[in-house]
């Protein structure tokens, strides 16, 4: 009601930002943190090769790297 287009259109769009956010972007981020913890507990016991920035061979587990 005698609004401007310059006000309605950036608030619509922050809106549905935050809304996606919430319904989409965060149960996505905590089914993947929660996967990959489960994964980390499932390969606690496999021990593989790992590298450091100076190219060290360090023996790691699976866990460790997730």
């Amino acid at each position: 009601m005698g609004q401007s287009s310059n006000d309605v259109v950036p608030a619509c769009i922050h809106i549905s930002t935050v809304r996606h956010l919430k319904t989409q972007l965060y149960p996505a981020i905590t089914d993947l943190s929660d996967r990959l913890k489960y994964l980390a507990n499932k390969h606690s016991n496999l021990v593989k090769t790992g590298r450091t920035h100076l190219m060290d061979a360090m023996p790691i587990t699976l866990e460790q790297e997730l």
